[in-house]
């Protein structure tokens, strides 16, 4: 099987969207499914063999933070080549609906002669283009051989405008590539405690929460240290409001594949995230024996779903946070324990098991449309139905 995984967001920028298809292309290709990642232009960047540019990336600024859009004469001729130069089986689209590329893919793909799958990963309390769109758009989605969502909010979300048939699938982790350093919960008692933020530095993303907590935590624990992994636009705004803090705030900058060695060095992993549909970096501190604090939103309950690894706060009171940390750091056993069952959690969610159900969807879409050809021009058509949830990988169970 041939599979095209079509991404706006990827490499070199950082997110839940380009980990998600990374790695999955990753997991395709070594079980022998050739797989590429196809994406637009952001710039020099060292890519893996796997992966093929079309148009150019621009970024915008939206919901709190910022998103992408790819730019460039006839997107739709060159993707449609593109696919059918790779002789193709499935045209995987992550972002479905979603401007530029999870538009243009689709249409490109059709002209192709290949099916369509789209995998949605945003939530959203309302949107102004799905109320405006919503018959057009309806009718794109109705020409998708399958639906897959990232989890329960995200149908929810989407189900307000569209009617759909749902796989959900949630996103994985590399569990071989994060795990635990050895830090023990005790060392926070004996060094200074290491507090750590790690994400995209934008307002949704919550970073002034957790400053407006220090004063608070460093009133109890003058050495502790909150270290801000990441980078983006908002950068200098955050760097600044921290400065009465001192070097009890350190700023890292973008972190890559030194990500485990700081979840692994960190106390608590602090996710104070307004918004969000799943979260990538909540499987990949689990998956590093990190406990957790993290804001109660819709994508985040998601995956905790009663759990024992973390501790949801209400996502904009930094008293609360300041609290919640304090009381954690004081209990190195609860730590411990949340520690443990993070790890049995982030087992769950590894990638072969994500890939599986991705590759089942696959499937499915194939042998459909190899009845759909054996098929009587007589015989009536399926009719989608609406808003059937399937869950394929009930990982967060």
């Amino acid at each position: 099987m041939r599979v095209a995984l079509v991404a706006e967001d990827y490499y070199p920028q950082l997110g839940g969207v380009p980990e998600h298809v990374h790695n999955l292309a990753l997991q395709l290709n070594r079980w022998g499914h050739p797989t590429t990642v196809v994406t637009s232009h952001m710039g020099p960047y060292a890519d893996a063999e796997f992966v093929q540019r079309v148009g150019t990336s621009r970024v915008i600024y939206a919901n709190g933070g910022v998103s992408r859009v790819t730019t460039g004469w006839r997107l739709v001729r060159r993707l449609a080549a593109l696919f059918r130069a790779g002789r193709y089986d499935i045209v995987h689209v992550h972002g479905g609906l979603a401007p530029t590329l999870g538009l243009a893919a689709p249409f490109a793909a059709w002209q192709a002669g290949i099916p369509v799958v789209a995998t949605f990963h945003s939530w959203f309390a309302r949107s102004i283009g799905c109320r405006v769109f919503r018959r057009p758009l309806q009718r794109i989605l109705d020409r998708h051989a399958a639906t897959i969502a990232v989890s329960e909010p995200v149908v929810e979300a989407n189900s307000r405008y569209f009617d759909a048939v749902w796989d959900i699938i949630p996103n994985g982790v590399d569990t071989s590539f994060f795990r635990p350093n050895g830090r023990l919960p005790t060392d926070a008692l004996t060094d200074h405690p290491r507090l750590l933020f790690l994400g995209r530095i934008e307002p949704r993303n919550g970073l002034g929460t957790l400053l407006d907590a220090m004063p608070r935590i460093l009133a109890r624990y003058p050495k502790a240290v909150l270290t801000v992994a990441g980078d983006g636009p908002w950068r200098h705004y955050y760097e600044r409001r921290a400065r009465p803090l001192g070097t009890s705030v350190r700023f890292a900058g973008q972190v890559f594949a030194d990500r485990p060695a700081y979840y692994g060095s960190a106390d608590l992993y602090l996710c104070p995230t307004t918004i969000a549909s799943f979260g990538v970096t909540l499987l990949e501190a689990m998956a590093c024996g990190t406990p957790m604090i993290v804001s109660d939103n819709a994508g985040f309950r998601s995956v905790i779903d009663g759990g024992a690894e973390a501790e949801l706060v209400p996502k904009d009171d930094p008293v609360m946070w300041a609290d919640t940390t304090l009381a954690l750091l004081a209990d190195p056993e609860r730590r411990a324990a949340m520690g443990q069952a993070g790890r049995a959690k982030a087992a769950g969610f590894a990638w072969p098991n994500v890939a599986r159900a991705e590759l089942a969807v696959y499937e499915r879409v194939l042998e459909g449309n190899t009845r759909a050809a054996a098929r009587p021009a007589t015989e009536p058509r399926y009719v989608r139905e609406p808003m059937k949830t399937s869950v394929i990988a009930s990982t967060s169970r």
